[in-house]
């Protein structure tokens, strides 16, 4: 009889006997989830790789969407309704751009989601989203049948805006006074064109072509005309540069009494510059505008047009401007054919209602003293006239949709001997004036675009600020 440690020695003889049955046993147990582990791999392979795929394609859709809707625009700017018909254009080169690019994807069903393309302001905006199911070789063993991936796409890119540039230029006399404080006491030391009634040298309005401070300031003492001139010649050179072609129209209009054109609005900047005088020597356009007492810029033997002379008329030229804007259009930027207008207006900001004029069926003729203009009378002078330029005479151009932007230059101080006569009493008027000018030409401009300049590199350096403000926000609030 098998006690029971015989017993328990016989079955571990019997265990050891049957080793190698158990280990094969395990091993064909543990094939199956290795097997099956190997093949989820494979399986996720399979759809990281498709999904890799069709991500670039999709990359590839919305940046192919932005960039031919741009294209559109710029090949079509002039078109009606360009906006839709690029976006439309923009859909249908994402959804073949996806599928050129994507082929035929291994063992998947792709969903494409109609690619989204839109505009926000001057921005192109697209975004292409797919899905994609894909059939599992060895993942179904284990319940999973299917895997399912997706992404969505975006893209973007910036339109360029299109813009109208009105350099609104104040040539009245008090343009004609030097930069500094010390070309003016340079000025009133040797200008004495008219000692013989006043005992006082002349720095204020009173050096034209004819008169000793023209031959004094010529190449010597810089003007605030020539200033202004050299700031406009260069931001001209700033603007040959756009982004597109004509995308920068420029005119550039001068005015006394009322507002004439030195060049109509134009992109052909080489033009602009040559009408500014950028490549000549003293004096440059704006200083030969300067008020001589004759009308310039006028039709041929009419003196009732052209910039006129005896004042500095805002209230006439604004209105001008108005309407020389108008036919340009006050658009938002999108297109060549919707341009956004922005005025800039470079001044001292003194307003005066003189005219130094005659009359001809009831209008302000300017024909000079004597008369340059054949069957005029000789202009007479009604009185200077000097006061705060009225802010109102802004709101009509601003309200139409166009920007003022402003370039103060303010008046110098005119330091003199005060010895009576009329030159001192203009002097007077212009020293008590001064200081008040900036608040109401603060409130013609439009809200952040007023700057203040004097000297030659500051004029300079604010003008091209102006433009590259009107490029910023104009892409920004559109």
């Amino acid at each position: 009889m098998l006690t029971r440690a015989s017993r328990l020695a016989a079955g571990a003889a019997s265990f050891l006997r049957a080793r190698g049955g158990g280990i094969n046993m395990l091993f064909g147990l543990s094939l199956i989830p290795m097997v099956g582990l190997i093949g989820l791999g494979v399986d996720y392979g399979v759809a990281v790789t498709n999904r890799s795929r069709l991500d670039r394609a999709a990359d590839a859709a919305a940046i192919a969407a932005v960039v031919t809707a741009k294209a559109y625009i710029a090949a079509n700017s002039a078109q009606n309704g360009v906006l839709a018909s690029a976006l439309a254009a923009g859909k249908t080169q994402a959804i073949n751009t996806f599928n050129v690019n994507a082929g035929s994807v291994p063992m998947s069903s792709v969903t494409l989601q109609p690619p989204q393309v839109t505009a926000s302001g001057q921005t192109i905006n697209s975004s292409v989203s797919y899905t994609a199911t894909i059939q599992n070789s060895f993942s179904k063993l284990f319940m999973v049948p299917t895997s399912t991936v997706g992404n969505t796409i975006t893209a973007s890119v910036d339109l360029p805006t299109y813009l109208d540039f009105y350099l609104m230029v104040d040539v009245s006399g008090s343009m004609g006074l030097p930069t500094t404080a010390a070309g003016m006491t340079q000025l009133a030391k040797d200008n004495n064109d008219m000692w013989s009634d006043y005992q006082q040298g002349c720095q204020f309005a009173c050096h034209f072509p004819g008169y000793k401070g023209w031959g004094l300031a010529a190449g010597k003492i810089q003007l605030r005309s020539d200033a202004v001139n050299n700031a406009v010649c260069a931001l001209l050179q700033r603007a040959s540069y756009p982004t597109v072609p004509n995308q920068y129209r420029i005119g550039i209009f001068p005015f006394i009494n009322q507002l004439a054109t030195l060049a109509a609005l134009t992109s052909d900047v080489t033009s602009l510059k040559t009408s500014a005088q950028c490549s000549q020597t003293w004096p440059l356009a704006f200083t030969n505008l300067l008020d001589t007492g004759a009308t310039q810029l006028n039709a041929p033997k009419d003196p009732t047009t052209g910039i006129g002379s005896g004042g500095t008329h805002f209230e006439t030229s604004f209105p001008q401007m108005k309407t020389i804007v108008g036919q340009g259009g006050f658009g938002d930027g999108s297109t060549s054919a919707s341009r956004k207008p922005f005025v800039f207006l470079v001044t001292d900001g003194m307003q005066n209602g003189q005219h130094f004029f005659t009359s001809s069926n009831g209008k302000y003729a300017y024909p000079g003293n004597p008369s340059k203009f054949a069957g005029y009378a000789d202009a007479w002078w009604d009185g200077s006239q000097p006061s705060q330029i009225d802010s109102k005479n802004c709101d009509a151009l601003k309200a139409a949709g166009a920007t003022i932007s402003i370039l103060y230059i303010p008046y110098n101080q005119i330091s003199f001997v005060d010895k009576g006569g009329g030159i001192a009493w203009e002097n007077n008027r212009v020293n008590g004036f001064s200081p008040t000018l900036a608040t109401p030409l603060q409130a013609c401009a439009s809200p952040g675009y007023f700057k203040t300049a004097n000297t030659p590199d500051d004029i300079t350096a604010a003008l091209k600020a102006m433009f590259d403000q009107a490029l910023k926000v104009a892409r920004l609030t559109q």
